[in-house]
């Protein structure tokens, strides 16, 4: 059901310095019931609305390595850590593992990350990170299982991946204030070989119909469900028929976000059933000097129990020969070109139809 929004001038500017700062709690198997409304105080407790931040790429390994070992873990976040802890949640897409160890996989580009560099993701924000992607497990299930254990010990909670394809596929829930938000995560990359199996450790594939049950599922046990896909052509703007096919369908399931990764540059933000897809997010940390991926974004999103009340795209850099692998905030014409681009690559995806304001924002207008 579509919900009209008035947003008046100031008030976005003015939430953003409210969110609350409270460790969100994981919440693991068995499901949850959803939480009834609560009579008195409780009742608007349960009624506020709550932040979700995300970003695209994370890869602190490859050509970022020596700049991260040499000016530290906390040096990417630097310029963006404000932005990113003022969510009440936050998720990325890790692309490498945490690992000193392992069988690197016979692939082109193979990357991992020391476990020392996780330690800088929990003071930078982030909450959740999603695994599904086609370089988890470039150094084995050694190199997954690593990365599970060194997030896990920090409290940052993961999906997408796992030792057998049950563990993959089951997402996970977190609990902020009165809220429940699930998560999933899927990838459609190459090489099949990193997709789990029943016997096998690996990420999670979207098969029919158990994609479709999850997110049913999962839907009927939190209020706000995000679904996240590792998919689409890499530095393709455009995002292919499938993704679509796959979003709406994740959506008319029970979705209420789609998130997508993998073609490192921005595509196309599409409004369908009144729920927000980002069919790409491009890069975050990445560690590459690619002259392609310049412009990325973060995206804010914000709902209360009606559903979305707007998203916020925040245009950053990162194109690494400038910005040498710490993301930085775009302002003046620069913003506005990013603006600009990611409107006239959504309207196709929208009949045509401008959703983004000229000030970043997204509403149900």
């Amino acid at each position: 059901m579509a919900v009209w929004r008035i947003l008046i001038g100031g008030f976005t500017t003015a939430i953003f310095h409210a969110f609350s700062q409270e460790t969100p709690q994981v919440i693991f198997s068995p499901p949850l019931a959803t939480l009834p409304r609560m009579p008195g105080s409780e009742s608007h407790l349960y009624d506020q609305a709550i932040s979700l931040m995300a970003v695209g790429d994370l890869l602190m390994g490859g050509s970022a390595l020596q700049v991260i070992q040499r000016e530290g873990a906390d040096y990417p976040f630097d310029s963006t850590r404000h932005i990113l802890s003022s969510a009440d949640l936050t998720t990325a897409n890790l692309e490498a593992p945490f690992t000193s160890g392992g069988t690197p996989f016979d692939k082109t580009y193979t990357f991992r990350v020391p476990p020392p560099f996780a330690s800088s993701l929990l003071p930078a924000g982030f909450d959740v990170l999603t695994l599904a992607n086609n370089h988890i497990l470039d150094f084995g299930p050694e190199g997954l299982h690593s990365t599970l254990n060194t997030l896990d010990s920090l409290g940052i909670a993961t999906c997408g991946a796992g030792r057998n394809a049950k563990e993959a596929e089951q997402g996970v829930i977190l609990k902020k204030g009165r809220w429940r938000i699930g998560f999933l995560a899927y990838s459609l990359t190459f090489p099949t070989e990193f997709w789990a199996t029943d016997s096998s450790s690996g990420t999670a594939y979207p098969r029919s119909p158990c994609v479709r049950q999850t997110i049913q599922e999962m839907s009927e046990q939190v209020d706000l469900l995000v679904v996240a896909f590792h998919w689409g052509g890499e530095l393709k703007a455009d995002p292919k028929p499938y993704q679509r096919q796959y979003a709406h369908r994740a959506i008319d399931w029970g979705a209420d976000l789609i998130i997508g990764h993998h073609p490192h540059v921005l595509q196309g933000m599409e409004l369908y059933r009144d729920r927000l897809i980002a069919y790409s997010l491009g890069n975050f940390v990445f560690g590459s000097y690619s002259r392609n991926a310049r412009d990325s974004i973060i995206l804010r999103v914000r709902y209360d129990r009606l559903g979305l009340l707007y998203a916020e795209i925040i245009p950053i850099s990162v194109f690494n020969l400038e910005v040498q692998f710490q993301p930085r905030l775009l302002r003046g014409k620069e913003r506005d070109r990013v603006f600009g681009t990611l409107n006239v690559i959504s309207k196709n995806l929208n009949n045509g139809r401008d959703i983004l304001r000229p000030s970043g924002l997204i509403t149900l207008d």
